[in-house]
């Protein structure tokens, strides 16, 4: 075998791109290897032609400053175009030819991939040959090519007529319409796309881009009456649709593209509202394409119609089939937001963040294919609940916007703060609306920005009270809706937890203005600032101010800490009627040692009221749970006990109770007006004994604290009890005491008739004399000095 290696190189620098050919020779027969390279992915598709004959179509997202010349070589065309913005280069094989990706280095791997495997790829080669080189027979010198071929490829005859005979290609200039058409589908121009679609196939009747033409104008009549896009959707109907569709599935029966076709059937038949013929050719499409995606689309349109006959639970179930049998993900996406549209319909909001999420997760950028419909989802998310879902896609959406889609940044931004805020995650939130200032400073929202953002600093967690303080005078003084009412809020919480509780009471005009939303937290703060004031009062026994709180703001008693201290400032105050409902409060309870100690201070506000008989009816009580305590009864309600019986003239039982007082307290200086009470009964009773016994107490206690309140009156009554009871010496004994007294001229005069008397009754007539004498020769003429002079005569 001869060898022979020729390298022809064409070389084109186009940003990175590079065009070369390698030949050669094997057994006399000339082959080739063309490659084609950039630095970036290419898209290289094959064109089949009439039998074993192909064309090549390589895309590059690039434009050509320079023209490039056509290349016409001996086993290969090469021609370069230019279309809408977009390079294309054209390979035209004058032999047999295979297209080849090389995204896998080829000594790594045994089998050349089949070109179907991969529709882009930095490097693409072409192999050119009139007989397969290397094709079989053993090895010998030669050219020692570095690969074998293990599997061989059906031959193909490529595209046929309707009569099945092979269809000739006659090289012509229908590509340029073709990839005209292509890209007016890509730019949703469907009203172009039919009539070029027309004008070509009329041009060109027999295009080798027949096939792909009709499909293109089916789609396009499908797009336009779904989206009832004028004036498609008046021209054409879904008859239209449909007799389009037959015929090219009888024209084209072969062809890759039947099940979207099929599709494209099952639509217009749902349209049309024809449930026979949609199942017919859904059936079609679930037996013979079960994984195609276009069949999965057609389950979920099929979904779709009877979801809204009400057939929901069916629907909802054919959602779930999709997305848990689709191997296309942007299909799994598209039932999962059917899913979760359904189920937040339901009111199944948790149910349908579950099914977000997946698509969230596993393809986000689903989401980007139609803005206009996510950004709706994103709102009914945001209506249901689902906020921060809503607002993850719209940062989603806001991540691929253009720079000049301002206006809809400007949206995006304001919603996304909206919701993050409502989701509670305000960092995420203050973020958007920070962006939101700096671009948009005069923006269509930006009063309702700045009011967000004021609302969002009550969440922010700034621990700097001073800076808080300041921030909130500034929002008071700024708004005068429900931002200043919540400034206000916060600033009387933040002054509660600083223990400044008489600067809350200066705002209690402010806080009772706030509005009716917070009126019952701005009354909690202004009882709580007051309860621990009257609790810091009552603890100094500062009862008038403790009293004018409690009376001022309406505090319950019983929210108050020291009730023993506020119900003695009551009665301090003399309000003994709130002590007495304070006290009937606390006799609620079922603790006998609490109750014991407020009967006792019942009785005395029932006292101080003058309920002298209430009190009675308390005492029986109170004795009996004092003996079965075993503690003992305070004096001062002994005392209270004896004036009421007093009152009640209950004299005998009030005696009794004197008792209890002298036996627990026999020297307290209170005891003197109880014994003056039992003295002036005694009195009135004639009861001399008794009278002189509390007399002598009364006496004898104004000894031990040097006092005379009573005296000399207490004295005199002493003293005529003593004469009565024929005690002279004691009586005159008693009488010389008085003397020691700084007395009033007519008491002093008595004093002096007595001693008189009472010498003349001792048989001392020398020592009456003299007392009489004095007497009478007082300065202040009275009847007790009368008296003496007259008993001068007796001498």
């Amino acid at each position: 075998m001869k060898y022979l290696a020729l390298i022809l190189l064409i070389s084109a620098q186009l940003f990175g791109l590079n065009i070369y050919l390698n030949s050669a020779k094997e057994s006399g027969l000339p082959y080739a290897i063309l490659h084609i390279i950039d630095n970036d992915s290419i898209k290289c598709q094959t064109l089949s032609l009439a039998y074993d004959k192909k064309s090549y179509i390589c895309e590059f997202d690039k434009i050509i400053k320079n023209p490039i010349e056509e290349k016409r070589l001996r086993l290969v065309d090469i021609d370069f175009l230019e279309k809408s913005k977009k390079f294309y280069i054209k390979i035209d094989p004058k032999y047999s030819s295979k297209l080849f990706s090389l995204n896998e280095k080829l000594y790594k791997t045994k089998e050349v991939m089949d070109e179907k495997k991969s529709t882009k790829s930095k490097h693409w080669v072409v192999l050119l040959y009139k007989k397969p080189p290397f094709g079989g027979g053993q090895e010998s010198e030669g050219i020692n090519f570095p690969i074998t071929y293990d599997k061989y490829l059906l031959p193909s005859i490529g595209s046929v007529d309707l009569n099945g005979a092979p269809i000739s290609y006659v090289k012509s200039k229908d590509i340029n319409y073709y990839l005209d058409i292509q890209q007016e589908f890509k730019d949703k121009d469907y009203e172009d796309v039919i009539k070029d679609v027309d004008r070509t196939l009329k041009q060109y009747p027999k295009s080798i881009f027949k096939s792909d033409l009709l499909l293109y104008k089916l789609k396009s009549m499908d797009k336009g009456i779904e989206k009832n896009i004028e004036p498609i959707s008046d021209k054409y109907t879904n008859d239209d649709v449909i007799k389009l569709a037959k015929s090219w599935l009888r024209a084209f029966s072969s062809n890759d593209n039947i099940p979207q076709v099929l599709l494209i059937l099952v639509k217009s038949y749902l349209r049309s509202d024809s449930s026979s013929d949609t199942n017919y050719f859904l059936d079609i499409l679930i037996t013979e394409h079960k994984d195609s995606p276009y069949t999965k689309k057609a389950i979920l349109y099929f979904a779709d119609s009877i979801y809204k006959k009400n057939d929901k639970n069916r629907a909802m179930k054919l959602y779930e089939d999709v997305l848990y049998s689709a191997k296309d993900l942007d299909i799994a996406s598209l039932a999962a937001i059917k899913l979760a549209k359904s189920n937040i319909n339901l009111g199944k909001v948790k149910k349908a963040k579950e099914y977000l999420q997946k698509v969230l997760q596993a393809n986000k950028n689903y989401l980007l294919k139609d803005r206009d419909a996510t950004k709706k989802l994103a709102a009914k998310l945001a209506k249901n609940g689902l906020d921060k879902i809503a607002a993850t896609i719209n940062d989603l959406l806001l991540s691929h916007l253009d720079k000049g889609e301002v206006d809809e940044r400007e949206l995006l931004l304001k919603q996304a703060g909206d919701w993050y805020a409502k989701a509670g995650d305000i960092n995420r939130a203050y973020a958007r609306y920070q962006t939101y200032q700096k671009l948009y400073k005069d923006g269509v929202y930006i009063d309702e920005v700045n009011r967000a953002v004021d609302r969002l600093f009550f969440k922010m967690k700034d621990t700097n009270e001073t800076k808080l303080l300041k921030y909130y005078d500034l929002l008071i003084s700024k708004y005068n809706n429900d931002i200043k009412d919540k400034a206000i809020i916060e600033k009387a919480k933040l002054l509660l937890k600083q223990k400044r509780y008489k600067s809350i009471l200066k705002m209690k005009k402010m806080l009772k203005s706030a509005e009716d939303s917070n009126s019952t937290v701005a009354n909690s703060l202004i009882e709580k600032a007051s309860i621990m004031l009257i609790d810091g009062y009552v603890k100094k026994q500062e009862c008038q101010n403790a009293v004018g709180l409690i009376e001022e703001n309406k505090i319950k008693p019983e929210e108050l800490s020291d009730k023993d201290g506020v119900f003695d400032c009551f009665i301090m105050t003399s309000r003994y009627k709130k002590a007495m409902n304070l006290a009937k409060d606390e006799l609620k309870s079922k603790k006998l040692d609490k109750n014991f100690k407020w009967l006792q201070n019942l009785i005395l506000s029932e006292y101080k009221l003058h309920k002298y008989s209430k009190v009675l009816e308390l005492k029986s009580d109170l004795y009996n749970l004092s003996a079965l305590l075993k503690k003992p009864i305070k004096i001062s309600i002994y005392r209270i006990l004896f004036n009421s019986m007093m009152k009640q003239k209950e004299f005998n039982q009030a005696l009794s109770v004197v008792q209890k007082i002298e036996k627990l307290a026999p020297k307290d200086v209170k005891n003197i007006d109880i014994y003056y009470q039992i003295v002036e009964y005694a009195n009135s009773m004639r009861n001399d004994i008794l009278l002189m016994q509390y007399a002598k107490k009364i006496i004898d206690l104004q000894k031990l604290y040097k006092i005379d309140d009573y005296s000399p009156k207490i004295d005199f009554y002493y003293i005529d009890s003593l004469k009565r009871l024929s005690k002279i010496k004691e009586a005159k004994k008693a009488t010389q005491r008085l003397l020691k007294l700084k007395l009033k001229e007519s008491d002093k005069s008595r004093v002096l008739y007595e001693l008189g008397e009472l010498s003349l009754k001792l048989k001392e007539p020398k020592e009456a004399k003299k007392w009489f004498q004095k007497c009478s020769k007082a300065k202040t003429k009275d009847s007790w000095s009368s008296l003496c002079t007259e008993s001068l005569k007796i001498f």
